[in-house]
């Protein structure tokens, strides 16, 4: 396995353990816990992205710019 796929693997494994973990044990359910949640999980998701970007331009080169 490569280490791309071993960092998507374990940003998906880290976004999902952080989302199940905060619906099993929810906090103070007020809006900063909330807005604080989905922060944590969307920036997971823009490393995803971002990573999925990188590597992406790296496999197909410049030919956009």
């Amino acid at each position: 396995m490569n280490i791309e796929t071993k960092l998507l693997n374990a940003l998906k494994v880290e976004q999902e353990t952080f989302t199940a973990a905060a619906l099993r044990h929810p906090q103070e359910r007020d809006a900063f816990e909330y807005g604080h949640r989905v922060g944590v999980v969307a920036g997971i998701e823009a490393s995803i992205n971002v990573l999925l970007k990188l590597l992406d331009e790296e496999k197909h080169g410049d030919k956009g710019l």
